[in-house]
């Protein structure tokens, strides 16, 4: 007597369990993830009526920040004015261009902007750019 064998399947994978794990690592990355903004000064510039349209700062460009305090910031570091030209150095150094940007506070001490000005300069900046706002009647 001759039986039938019962055919087997090919055994499959189930993937339910994975989907799962996944979802639910998504949804702790989602929950848990804080979504920072980098802190920037907020600076009140200068009104100039001959300011141009401002051209946005290359990353590769370094940026000095002089608040109304007389406080210099170059990276987002407070840095003192004994250590500001080693400092702008070392930011030029990777750059082709050897451009500077200084963004000065309307408030800041103008002895202040004109100290990095100088280091700018010693530092080997061949391009320094002063950033000022247009006057409010001129933006019209």
């Amino acid at each position: 007597m001759r039986f039938s064998r019962p055919r087997s399947r090919a055994p499959r994978i189930d993937i339910s369990p994975l989907i799962d794990v996944v979802f639910q690592l998504l949804l702790f990355y989602a929950v848990t993830t804080q979504f920072v903004t980098p802190e920037r000064l907020k600076l009140q510039l200068p009104e100039a009526r001959t300011a141009e349209a401002a051209k946005t700062t290359k990353p590769q460009e370094a940026e000095i920040l002089v608040t109304s305090t007389g406080e210099i910031l170059v990276a987002n570091r407070v840095v003192s004015e004994e250590r500001l030209e080693a400092e702008i150095r070392a930011l030029l150094k990777g750059q082709a261009e050897r451009s500077v940007t200084i963004r000065g506070d309307k408030g800041a001490p103008y002895g202040t902007v004109m100290k990095v000005l100088d280091a700018a300069r010693l530092a080997g900046a061949q391009h320094i750019n002063l950033v000022a706002a247009k006057p409010a009647e001129a933006r019209r």
